[in-house]
């Protein structure tokens, strides 16, 4: 791995690290009466790890829910795109729809379905918008 690569991982490690922190602790490391630490330690390898869904694919996926007129094109779109149950829970970690371990394949496609194409239709039957 080049040089580059590493300063911006490490750069993204500090950043989520930051982001993290509550305004407390923020204005206790700005008194200087905290300081923040930085710890080297091996990540906990996981299939889930292995399983990535690149930023283009899952763009390309809400766009393509977000243009679907159905609950069942929905389900179509989600079933070409995402294959199995890492794949869907991947998905939908980053559009922020919660998924329980127990879940059933079909049950986590429904949830994300209801949450993007579901919602859209919804808030136009409230507004009285056709589709």
């Amino acid at each position: 791995m080049s040089n580059k690569k590493v300063i911006n991982n490490l750069l993204l490690s500090v950043n989520k690290l930051i982001k993290g922190l509550t305004n407390e602790e923020l204005e206790a490391l700005e008194t200087g009466k905290f300081k923040l630490l930085l710890e080297i330690s091996k990540t906990k390898s996981s299939k889930s790890s292995s399983i990535s869904l690149d930023e283009i694919s899952i763009k390309s996926l809400i766009e393509q829910l977000d243009l679907a007129k159905s609950r069942e094109e929905g389900f179509k779109i989600v079933k070409l795109a995402l294959k199995n149950k890492k794949e869907l829970e991947v998905f939908a970690k980053y559009i922020d729809v919660a998924v329980m371990i127990s879940d059933k394949v079909d049950k986590i496609r429904s949830n994300i379905v209801d949450a993007t194409v579901g919602a859209k239709l919804r808030s136009n039957a409230i507004q009285g918008k056709e589709i």
